[in-house]
């Protein structure tokens, strides 16, 4: 992370760990797909599906420079974090104009992304955390509201990871409920 001057290194790295994007927003139930084709015209580079309560949800997540600024001086968004929350955007409209496409099974000549939509959340991961200050916080908390895509840093990630490993060694790597649930049914 302290070495990479761009984000190719750390989506190669994140391709070979994918637990690591799986331990975002809890761990169980999780499949992380890397730089899956969309009709060739885009490739995202995560899809992150979780199996919960609620269903299947999908998350796109598109990788930035841990190096790239977040913000230009006059306040508005620098040009790696307009990229990125640009690329989720353009992903979603294929998602929207190709939906039979994308939850079609693969054997149907889909996707087989069951439940995917146009309205799918977004996460840009972009820079470190000590490049953000509460003034910072208080803008990418108003840019997510407005395009239901969080951004968060790098470092986000690996602590988010670490405290998988952490609970993995005091609880287990039991299933959870929702898991247990869908393999029963």
């Amino acid at each position: 992370l302290d070495s990479a001057e761009d984000e190719k290194p750390l989506q190669a790295f994140l391709a070979a760990q994918p637990w690591m994007l799986a331990a975002e927003d809890g761990s169980q139930c999780r499949w992380v797909i890397p730089q899956m084709s969309l009709s060739g015209k885009f490739f995202p580079d995560f899809l992150v599906g979780r199996l919960d309560s609620t269903g299947l949800n999908w998350r796109l997540v598109e990788l930035q420079s841990p190096r790239a600024r977040l913000f230009t001086k006059k306040d508005r968004p620098a040009d790696q974090l307009r990229e990125g929350i640009e690329q989720v955007q353009r992903w979603r409209r294929w998602l929207k104009n190709n939906r039979d496409m994308a939850i079609r099974s693969e054997a149907q000549d889909g996707l087989g992304l069951v439940t995917i939509g146009g309205d799918t959340y977004g996460l840009v991961i972009i820079g470190r955390a000590s490049d953000r200050d509460e003034y910072n916080r208080e803008h990418l908390s108003q840019l997510a509201w407005e395009n239901r895509i969080q951004t968060r840093s790098h470092d986000w990630l690996t602590r988010e990871a670490r405290g998988r490993i952490e609970r993995r060694s005091e609880f287990g790597d039991g299933q959870c409920e929702e898991c247990l649930d869908a393999r029963n049914s």
